[in-house]
């Protein structure tokens, strides 16, 4: 249940940041598009680990 939820995050975030991006074709990873969203001030250094950690918690690292 909790991947699913990452997974939506991603998505979200997608469907919110990309969508409308002229640039979109260039981000062909997630960490990709999670430094574009981050330089283009979308996405903070700090929402940006929270996701990590949760991608971690997920894997039981």
């Amino acid at each position: 249940m909790t991947t699913f939820n990452y997974n939506k995050d991603i998505t979200q975030n997608l469907l919110q940041f990309c969508y409308t991006c002229e640039d979109a074709h260039l981000c062909t990873t997630e960490e990709k598009c999670r430094a574009c969203w981050t330089e283009q001030g979308l996405m903070t250094e700090e929402s940006a680990l929270d996701e990590t950690q949760t991608f971690l918690q997920l894997m039981n690292v």
